[in-house]
């Protein structure tokens, strides 16, 4: 699964080989979340970790002088990083017959999705399924603009970017190679759910069979509760979190759109493929709070999981600090976009 933008035009200089080691950067809305990654001879280890306040990134890559400056823990040659792209294009194509990777070229697949020039664009063709008669092609579109603007936070100088992805995106291509590599169930919901944006994909036979975006998130919720209590945004998180309160009415009622869509959606795919949707594997900021779990695992009425991206890779001793434990889920998105560059994917 791939979900980097193409740093460079195709066809531009000789192609690199993968880094040993990466920092891993995923600019959210509630905070950046850093991690420094190595792959010695296909054992990825975890080095460090951290979550460090939010950090905004220019609206334009000209008439500024931000850089992005990391402990120096996580510095490193090359880094992968991953936005949530609230204006990002993500569709999955179903094309007719064979698709040969290789003669499809960057023009066709903008006129399937009507994407135009202001748009980086980024496509890969999936693995035939044995017994389809159509290839499946992930396209994925970030403004250009956006593109540049996060780029040029590291313009010169070490670290050297080597991939930019969607959040949502690198949070499943982490799954991939996590939990996504071994399941127990022939088909799996994944939702990745940050402050803003929330991504979900549903995989048949370990290849991707939908994936949709929402405009939703937690703040969405935070910003009902504190309707509904009369409360602040900062004591919103805290109830939503701690569970200090029943907040579970309003809580449903504005997730209640989005698990609709989910409902729809596991069905689509399930009749589609002729399979069952065996269980529902979470992660991001939002699975912090016990609501969104359970609400989740009402609607599909199969288990909803919460897993942990650490649990994947070798953790080196001390990467992060005790007040992170029970957070591993908000790395997701960091961790999938270094392994997407490790794994070549």
């Amino acid at each position: 699964m791939v979900q980097a933008m193409p740093l460079k035009k195709p066809g531009k200089g000789r192609q690199r080989k993968s880094p040993t080691e990466i920092l891993g950067v995923d600019f959210g809305s509630t905070g950046l979340k850093i991690v420094r990654m190595r792959n010695n001879k296909g054992q990825i280890a975890l080095l460090a970790a951290d979550i460090l306040p939010p950090f905004e990134v220019p609206e334009s890559a000209t008439g500024h002088n931000i850089r992005l400056k990391v402990p120096k823990a996580f510095q490193a040659n090359y880094t992968a990083m991953a936005v949530t792209g609230a204006s990002a294009a993500v569709r999955l194509l179903n094309m007719q017959g064979h698709v040969d990777a290789e003669n499809l070229k960057e023009a066709d697949v903008r006129e399937q999705v009507g994407l135009s020039d202001e748009f980086r664009v980024s496509h890969v063709v999936l693995p035939l399924v044995r017994g389809k008669q159509e290839t499946k092609v992930l396209v994925v579109g970030l403004p250009e603009k956006e593109s540049k603007a996060v780029l040029s936070l590291v313009s010169y100088g070490p670290p050297a970017p080597c991939c930019l992805a969607i959040s949502g995106l690198a949070a499943m291509t982490a799954f991939v190679h996590g939990p996504g590599a071994d399941l127990p169930h022939d088909a799996v919901a994944v939702i990745e759910s940050g402050a803003k944006i929330t991504y979900m994909a549903l995989f048949h036979k370990k290849t991707l069979a939908l994936v949709r975006k929402f405009d939703f998130g937690a703040d969405t919720i935070v910003a009902r509760v504190q309707q509904q209590l009369g409360v602040d945004q900062e004591t919103a998180r805290g109830i939503i979190a701690d569970g200090s309160f029943d907040i579970s009415q309003p809580v449903h009622e504005v997730m209640d759109p989005f698990l609709r869509q989910l409902t729809i959606s596991k069905d689509f795919v399930e009749r589609r493929e002729d399979c069952v949707v065996g269980a529902v594997y979470l992660s991001g900021g939002t699975t912090l709070s016990r609501y969104w779990m359970d609400e989740v695992t009402s609607a599909v009425g199969i288990d909803a999981i919460q897993w942990n991206p650490f649990e994947f890779v070798e953790v080196a001793p001390n990467a992060y600090s005790d007040e992170l434990k029970g957070q591993e889920s908000r790395f997701s998105a960091a961790i999938g976009a270094c392994l997407g560059v490790f794994h070549g994917s």
